[in-house]
């Protein structure tokens, strides 16, 4: 049976794959390993047919060329399937539409196998799959165009990417219109486009997919949007408001300004100096204002003045804040060199993912009309479910630490005390 390791919290699941969320911190299945066991090689008896020989001391190996104490090289373990998944993903791709025109016919799809080989002519190289109807259009009529995708276009990725233009229209409620010099689809809200030719004989079969290589014709960036890279589309991909980018970047505006304005505040009440303290009384001041604003804007959006629909709002919020706070610190525990370090960045981590879980649970109890009751155990600070409408009373056991927990309530709130 295989092991698996959560890099997050250490927890070990044993099975044929790794479990799809790590049941003590809620990790994804992205972030287990697998635990690779060395086992030490069986000593070869020696034989008949291989006498051994005596090896004269000019042709012995000579030891002290390496350092004293230095530990002989270990032969490294073979990488598993997810070892060179997990490397391949940390090649930097763009997301793109590559549509083609052969006739009155024009298709297009997703791909992300597309980079430029010379900048004099203009050339870029770009694989698509033998099984696909683009690539067939692509290979007859020699032109296409590259739309170059961004953030808010989580939408035309799956549109392109999630069906085959053999049986279905891609472009059923899809604005687009004809590149000036191919005639090929040019998607609105991409970042930009290229307008593309073939070039003839360059064109490479390697195995699944063919290799292509087309001189740029033309092309536009369309706006100032940022690109889209896999890593975002992989990261984005199950969010319900990944294309509503007004929405996210003022969430993530109001989580910067949130953080000055307490920032300020708190050096406001550490400092000796009125002087200073009086200069950031005035920036907090203005913080304040930034935050009010953002507020309003969010808060117009809400079906009416429902009290509960803005208390959702603030949970989502504050689960968007909460997932870029554990995805920070993951990249950060997994690149620092200093050990302490990588050991306070997990813990961190390990925070984070709580509090995620915890505003994942709110939100959909929230939506469903109920609240649910999650305290922290009082012995290691881990947050301990009780459910939807628990009884005083009822008990639950800490998933990190083990203790038994009974709830109760205490000046006006939830509390648990360890049982035993």
């Amino acid at each position: 049976m295989k092991k698996w390791l959560c890099k997050v919290c250490g927890y070990v699941h044993d099975g044929p794959t790794p479990p799809e969320t790590c049941p003590v911190c809620g990790a994804p299945a992205s972030e287990f390993e697998e635990i690779i066991e060395e086992k030490a090689p069986a000593a070869a008896a020696p034989t008949a047919a291989a006498p051994t020989a005596a090896v004269p001391a000019a042709a012995a190996p000579a030891e002290s060329a390496a350092p004293r104490g230095s530990a002989n090289p270990v032969a490294p373990l073979a990488p598993s399937g997810d070892d060179v998944k997990n490397a391949l993903f940390t090649i930097s791709y763009g997301m793109f539409v590559v549509t083609t025109r052969k006739g009155e016919v024009i298709n297009g799809q997703t791909c992300n196998t597309l980079f430029q080989v010379t900048s004099d002519p203009a050339r870029i190289a770009f694989a698509l799959n033998h099984n696909n109807y683009t690539h067939d259009l692509v290979k007859d009529s020699g032109v296409l165009t590259v739309n170059v995708l961004g953030r808010g276009n989580m939408g035309l990725v799956k549109q392109f990417g999630f069906k085959s233009g053999r049986n279905t229209n891609k472009f059923e409620g899809i604005e687009y219109s004809p590149a000036p010099k191919t005639g090929c689809p040019i998607l609105s809200g991409s970042v930009g486009y290229l307008e593309c030719r073939l070039v003839e004989g360059q064109a490479l079969d390697v195995g699944t997919h063919t290799l292509f290589v087309a001189d740029v014709v033309g092309g536009k960036r369309l706006t100032e949007v940022a690109p889209m890279t896999y890593s975002d589309y992989r990261r984005n991909r199950s969010k319900a408001d990944a294309d509503d980018l007004d929405l996210q970047d003022v969430v993530a505006a109001l989580n910067l300004e949130y953080g000055a304005n307490r920032r300020y505040r708190a050096q406001m009440e550490d400092l000796p100096f009125p002087a200073l303290v009086k200069v950031l009384e005035g920036v907090a001041r203005t913080e304040g204002d930034h935050i009010d604003d953002a507020l309003a804007y969010l808060l117009d959006r809400l079906p009416g003045d429902s009290g509960m629909a803005r208390a959702l709002l603030y949970m989502k919020m504050n689960l968007d804040f909460e997932e870029v706070a554990r995805d920070t610190y993951l990249a950060f525990s997994k690149e620092v060199r200093d050990e302490g370090l990588r050991k306070m960045f997990q813990a961190q981590a390990r925070a984070e993912m709580g509090h995620v879980n915890i505003f994942k649970g709110l939100i959909r109890a929230m939506e469903s009309g109920e609240f649910p009751v999650v305290v922290y155990c009082p012995v290691c600070g881990w947050d301990v479910d009780f459910g939807t409408s628990p009884e005083s009373g009822a008990k639950a056991t800490c998933e990190r630490c083990g203790v038994n927990l009974r709830l109760s309530i205490k000046e006006g709130g939830w509390s648990a005390d360890v049982v035993s």
